[in-house]
């Protein structure tokens, strides 16, 4: 809380003397949050679907992860009025699994690793109004890395020894995003073409990681097509309603043979179709509720099957502003659980045509944020 407070008081005095003709801070935003993943375990059969909610008993904890997350824009007034976005992400994963077997048969759980993963992304961008058409042109680039600690005799996942990377991805993105807001609904759509590059156990939206290719790496080029839209059911004093809609297509083509074929690599795209809803209750001295419904339904074209998710989430969060000469600070402390998250993966090639498991997950977070004025 100390460093998160004097990240935003530094904020505030760097934004202070800033001249409305100079590169200035418009917006920062710190999130601390904790999750804690559980499943209704079948301890008689490490293969079972996993599904119904179990509660939170110790036995059924499947992991635990601490984030930290820092975002922002800096509006670059020296730089022909461009914005650049920037976001920072960090993840610690302890998980849970079968450590080993009882004297009378059953599987024993506990902590079974423990890994870490990082994601940073920078946007430059030059938003232009012409009319009721919102645009912005952008080239970005998002960094992501993943590493875990393994037993240096085993080689196994382990909750002591070193940290080894796992893999790395790096996305080169540019192309404009046009959108438009008609009668309190919003529509927008992106077109970026893509470099990517990928090892390890990453794929950066590919069909298939690096480590799926003989040289345990791959490089390439992309499209993404990505269309959006939300807005407003109703709003009323009983709250309000609203709805999303994203329609994501990430073609990527990428370099090498395959371990598993000896054959190059086929073209895919990903697709990714999410649908949802979510109600706000009205505020009340600052503290609010939502209820969150959502399915997202994801495939790779170059392969078989498809995953759909579908999920419930309730949220009980408080929201504060507190102006200050330069804007205003905001806290957002917030509980939130899902009661349920089904993942059903399909694929008719595999023995068990579909899988299905279901997971609970809890999570307490705090945001404090700045908008300058």
């Amino acid at each position: 809380m100390k460093k998160l407070l004097g990240l935003l008081a530094l904020t505030v005095a760097v934004s202070g003397v800033a001249s409305a003709d100079q590169d200035v801070l418009k917006d920062i935003k710190v999130v601390n949050e904790a999750r804690v993943y559980s499943q209704d375990i079948d301890k008689n059969d490490t293969q079972s679907n996993q599904i119904g909610n179990g509660g939170f008993k110790k036995e059924n904890l499947t992991g635990v992860k601490w984030r930290k997350l820092v975002s922002g824009t800096l509006s670059l007034n020296d730089e022909l009025g461009l914005e650049l976005k920037f976001l920072a992400r960090h993840d610690n994963h302890a998980e849970r699994g079968v450590t080993g077997t009882s004297p009378t048969g059953k599987f024993e759980y506990g902590k079974s690793g423990i890994k870490e993963a990082w994601e940073t992304n920078l946007e430059l961008g030059k938003p232009v109004n012409i009319g009721a058409l919102e645009t912005n042109t952008v080239f970005g680039w998002t960094h992501k890395s993943g590493r875990t600690k393994l037993n240096e005799l085993t080689g196994k996942a382990s909750t002591k020894g070193k940290y080894y990377t796992t893999g790395e991805s790096n996305v080169l993105y540019l192309g404009p995003t046009f959108g438009i807001s008609v009668l309190g609904q919003n529509i927008s759509t992106t077109l970026q073409a893509v470099y990517f590059s990928t090892n390890g156990g990453n794929d950066a939206d590919y069909a298939y990681s690096g480590k799926d290719f003989q040289r345990g790496k791959t490089e390439g080029y992309g499209i993404n097509a990505d269309f959006a839209t939300d807005g407003k059911i109703f709003e009323s004093e009983a709250g309000k309603l609203g709805y999303y809609v994203g329609l994501n297509h990430h073609l990527r083509d990428g370099g090498g043979k395959l371990v598993a074929t000896g054959k190059e690599a086929k073209s895919s795209v990903y697709l990714d179709y999410v649908v949802g809803a979510t109600y706000t209750t009205p505020s009340l001295a600052g503290f609010y509720g939502q209820l969150n419904v959502e399915n997202e339904w994801e495939k790779h074209t170059a392969k078989t099957g498809y995953t759909n998710n579908f999920s419930l989430w309730t949220n009980l969060g408080y929201k504060a502003g507190i102006e200050t000469p330069v804007g205003e600070v905001s806290i957002n402390p917030y509980l939130k659980y899902k009661p349920l998250h089904r993942e059903s993966v399909y694929n008719k090639h595999d023995a068990n045509k579909r899988v299905t498991t279901e997971t609970n997950e809890l999570r307490a977070g705090l945001g404090i944020g700045l908008t300058v004025k």
